[in-house]
């Protein structure tokens, strides 16, 4: 669904149309410097060649020390594998510890790639549907009623795509005690920790002792370095876990980029100083996004922590009507603001939440601030105004 939206997007655009596009999944700014000098400086020493399947040694260290600096989680680099995203790591991990007709349980909302991979691997995806009046946090007593003799994992993530909902360590060691006594894995997925507001922690659900060997962690660089289109993500586990998705990978991709992986090596080991000022900015344009949006009668929003989308309700719409035609879902009302105001938003029905949207504020003020009198014009006439 995000990509089906991105795609009208960019079409309408190389058509000269003056359209708005919320629905981006990665940072507006430039990779920093450092981290594409180091690259260049690859290039020109060579480094183009095919590496280690699970990643060069320096870059599996410098993502040990990572996890035990930022996460208290314990790697050797043996157990770290570098991959093609997080998303390729994510998969890999599924494809490793599922046979066909485990179960999988997955909040809802969810990215939408979730449910997908676990098909693909020929499992079973059992959605718990959190709520808004909850933040959207699953609690320990929908994960214990979701599980049969069949799980095999919980995929989980936080701060959440497309919510920002973040957990805190108390609801995550609550959560862990469930798996724990159900002997489940969990497969924790920490793209977006550098991205968190309000005086959030990030807790890794690895770092608690009971559960530890059955925590598959998972991260990468794109998010939090601005660096989506190089396409390294990486996981950490215990070992035979990292064995079994490095044999996978083996087959299906072989090595990451050899370019990219000395351009994450930079990244880790190089200064945050940039990855906070990103953060600050997402910071200033999610508070100016919510309240621009709240503001409109018949939308409710809760507030994210992390990440950068706000996923408001738009039931309040549902059965309005627009030049004849009734709204029915999200998805309705998203092609109404693409035909009437040309803002670009994704429909919440490929996140599980159909009556909801996600809005992306991974873009300028200026965009934003244009979004916010499209749809704050677009709402009111639908609400009679």
């Amino acid at each position: 669904m995000t990509l089906a939206m991105s795609a009208i997007a960019k079409k309408l655009k190389a058509e000269g149309v003056d359209v708005v596009t919320l629905t981006a999944g990665e940072p507006d700014f430039p990779t920093p410097f450092h981290i594409k000098r180091a690259a260049i400086s690859a290039i020109e020493n060579n480094y183009t060649g095919y590496t280690i399947n699970a990643g060069i040694v320096e870059l599996r260290k410098a993502i040990a020390d990572k996890f035990k600096r930022d996460n208290n989680l314990s790697f050797d680099p043996s157990q770290i594998l570098v991959s093609n995203g997080a998303k390729h790591s994510i998969y890999n991990a599924l494809k490793a510890i599922c046979n066909k007709g485990d179960e999988v349980i997955i909040p809802a909302p969810y990215w939408v790639t979730y449910p997908e991979m676990v098909k693909l691997v020929d499992a079973v995806p059992v959605v718990i549907n959190t709520t808004e009046a909850n933040d959207f946090k699953m609690t320990p007593a929908q994960l214990k009623r979701a599980i049969t003799k069949k799980t095999k994992a919980l995929l989980f993530c936080s701060p959440s795509n497309p919510t920002g909902t973040v957990y805190s360590q108390e609801e995550i060691e609550a959560l862990a005690k469930v798996t724990a006594k159900a002997d489940l894995y969990v497969i924790s997925d920490e793209i977006y920790e550098k991205v968190i507001y309000d005086g959030a922690k990030h807790f890794s659900i690895g770092s608690i002792p009971d559960v530890r060997d059955h925590v598959i962690t998972v991260n990468g660089v794109s998010k939090a370095f601005s660096m989506t289109g190089w396409r390294i993500g990486y996981l950490g586990a215990k070992k035979e876990i990292v064995d079994a998705a490095e044999k996978v990978q083996s087959q299906v991709t072989s090595n990451a980029s050899s370019i990219s992986q000395h351009a994450a090596l930079a990244a880790l080991t190089g200064s945050d100083d940039e990855v906070n000022s990103m953060a600050s900015e997402f910071l200033r344009r999610r508070n100016f996004i919510y309240d621009a949006v709240t503001s409109i009668e018949g939308i409710t929003c809760a507030k994210p922590k992390g990440a950068f989308y706000i996923f408001p309700n738009l039931s309040g719409f549902i059965g309005k009507k627009a030049k004849g035609k009734t709204l029915r879902s999200g998805d309705d009302i998203a092609q109404y603001l693409l035909d009437e105001e040309r803002v670009v938003i994704v429909p919440g029905s490929g996140f599980g939440a159909k009556n909801y949207a996600r809005i992306s504020y991974a873009c300028s003020m200026q965009e934003l601030e244009k979004a916010a009198v499209r749809m704050t014009r677009g709402f009111k006439r639908l609400n009679g105004n």
